[in-house]
C-alpha cells in the first residue's frame, strides 16, 4: 500500500483520541501530554489542507497519539490496536521494530 488515505487516516487518529479512557488522574499531566497533542494533531491536519500525509508526518501524528494513549495510561494491548487499526484503514504500512528481520 503506497498511499495514505488522509481523511481515514486522520479520522481514526481523532477516534482513538477521543473514544480511549484516561486513567491518568494529573491535570498538568494530561493538559501537556493530551490536549495539546490533540490539539497539534487537528492543527497539522489544517495545515495540509487535504494534502494527503507523507509516510514521515503519518509516523510524526503517531508519534503524538502515541504520547496521548501513554498519557492516559492505555494499556499496551489497547495502543497496538488502535494503531493497527490506523494503518488498516488509512493503507499506512507500519513496520514495527520489534520484529526480527
Amino acid at each position: 500500500m503506497d498511499e495514505i488515505d488522509g481523511a481515514a487516516f486522520f479520522g481514526a487518529v481523532l477516534r482513538a483520541v477521543a473514544c480511549t479512557r484516561n486513567h491518568n488522574e494529573d491535570r498538568a499531566e494530561y493538559a501537556a501530554g493530551v490536549l495539546a497533542p490533540a490539539a497539534r494533531i487537528r492543527e497539522f491536519e489544517t495545515e495540509l489542507g487535504g494534502r494527503t500525509p507523507t509516510r514521515s508526518e503519518a509516523e510524526q501524528v503517531l508519534s503524538w497519539l502515541d504520547t496521548i494513549l501513554r498519557t492516559k495510561r492505555t494499556p499496551d494491548e489497547e495502543r497496538e490496536h488502535h494503531t493497527g487499526y490506523i494503518a488498516r484503514v488509512s493503507g499506512l504500512s507500519l513496520v514495527r521494530a520489534d520484529v526480527a528481520a
